[in-house]
């Protein structure tokens, strides 16, 4: 599955993604960086988010035996951009959100591999952001529990679909 072509790859495209995902959440003032460089982020949101390209990409291949359907990148992909750009636009509304994001997740997939997938991408995700809001490196706008939004794990789930059918297409011949 990886080459060094393959690892670069992998962090500079999921950086850079992820930076300009962050940038939804900075434009929509969800958080804030006390110490921004550019675009009013912090300078280590492109590695770390390059980081953790690869360290989901390579967890993703523990759960790859969902259904083929939930392998189809494009849509994968669409659906967790479109559920980074609704916590950009509800993130008043943490509550319905997460709600939102369980009853969406929940039409995407009945797959159990995929949901235990989902859940360790949330638990990880807000361990990690717990601990940076915890130092300082950023904060939300309106945190509800530990300095982080009730919505958070939700978006993290919603990753776990684009997550998988990435890494298996990765995992295909000639891919």
């Amino acid at each position: 599955m990886w080459n060094a072509q393959r690892l670069v790859s992998a962090f500079v495209l999921g950086g850079l993604v992820g930076l300009l995902l962050d940038r939804l959440h900075v434009h929509y003032g969800v958080l804030w960086y006390p110490r921004p460089f550019v675009w009013d982020q912090a300078w280590w949101v492109l590695p770390l988010f390059g980081a953790t390209t690869l360290v989901v990409l390579n967890g993703a291949r523990l759960f790859m035996r969902a259904a083929f359907g939930e392998h189809d990148v494009a849509g994968s992909a669409l659906w967790f951009f479109a559920a980074y750009w609704a916590s950009g636009v509800w993130q008043g509304h943490p509550i319905g959100l997460s709600i939102a994001y369980v009853v969406f997740l929940a039409m995407r997939t009945t797959h159990g591999i995929t949901w235990l997938f989902a859940l360790g991408l949330a638990l990880g995700g807000v361990l990690v952001e717990a601990s940076l809001v915890s130092i300082d490196a950023f904060r939300y706008r309106y945190p509800d529990l530990l300095g982080l939004p009730y919505w958070l794990p939700g978006l993290y789930a919603h990753g776990a679909p684009f997550a998988l059918a990435v890494a298996l297409k990765l995992r295909r011949p000639g891919s």
